[in-house]
């Protein structure tokens, strides 16, 4: 953590996002500029985490929650990569068929979890934090201020690459050790390297991720043509 002029007067929940809304509307009015207050902000989200992830009983209903989010982020990478291979094979027939189409180009993939309105979150029928949590408010500024964690994978391909190339590396391992290693999801086949990312890389705590309702993809393509 960093070295931060504001204090915390209360680490109880209500206390700590309280502090998040106000320090996050101090850092949009400041043009999302005064990193002071990104920061601090950032320390009391990780704060928020720990202390809702310490006390979190792993029901059968959050396992199950835990296994869907597990699941949607393993099918938007997978349909991700395929629909970029269909590019892929369409720019190289044009790269093959048109002489001023000689050039690189580069294909570029991003995806993360997506938070655009209150519709974005799954309503659970029992609430784990006892409604203390107000989900809807953190989840914004989790997406707002998740930084290089926003993007949970990146792929680039580019002209030199093959059909074979189009693979995810990371299903080579399953990523289910830290926290997604408890007992409770050991009925999880498989954890990808994503839910690893959003679990212990970003602020977003188990009870902000099993209300995750939508994933988001986004392909790029550049093609640089130098004649």
């Amino acid at each position: 953590m960093h070295e931060s002029a504001f204090e915390i007067e209360s680490f109880e929940i209500p206390a700590l996002e309280s502090k998040i809304v106000a320090l996050y509307d101090g850092f949009m009015e400041s043009g999302l500029q005064d990193d002071d207050i990104f920061y601090c902000l950032t320390d009391i989200l990780q704060i928020r985490k720990d202390i809702i992830n310490e006390d979190i009983e792993f029901t059968p209903l959050i396992v199950s929650h835990i296994e869907r989010v597990n699941a949607l982020l393993l099918n938007t990478t997978s349909k991700a990569l395929m629909k970029v291979m269909m590019i892929f094979e369409e720019l190289k027939t044009l790269k093959n068929d048109y002489k001023d189409f000689q050039d690189e180009f580069i294909i570029e993939i991003q995806l993360g979890v997506a938070y655009t309105d209150e519709d974005s979150l799954l309503t659970l029928d029992t609430d784990e934090n006892e409604g203390v949590s107000n989900y809807q408010a953190m989840s914004e500024i989790l997406k707002a201020t998740s930084g290089q964690f926003n993007c949970l994978r990146r792929f680039i391909f580019s002209a030199s690459n093959t059909r074979e190339s189009f693979s995810d590396e990371s299903l080579r391992q399953n990523w289910n050790f830290g926290i997604l290693g408890a007992p409770e999801l050991r009925d999880i086949k498989y954890t990808g390297y994503a839910t690893h990312l959003l679990f212990t890389d970003t602020n977003y705590s188990i009870s902000d991720i099993i209300r995750i309702k939508e994933c988001w993809s986004e392909v790029k393509i550049s093609w640089n043509n130098k004649g």
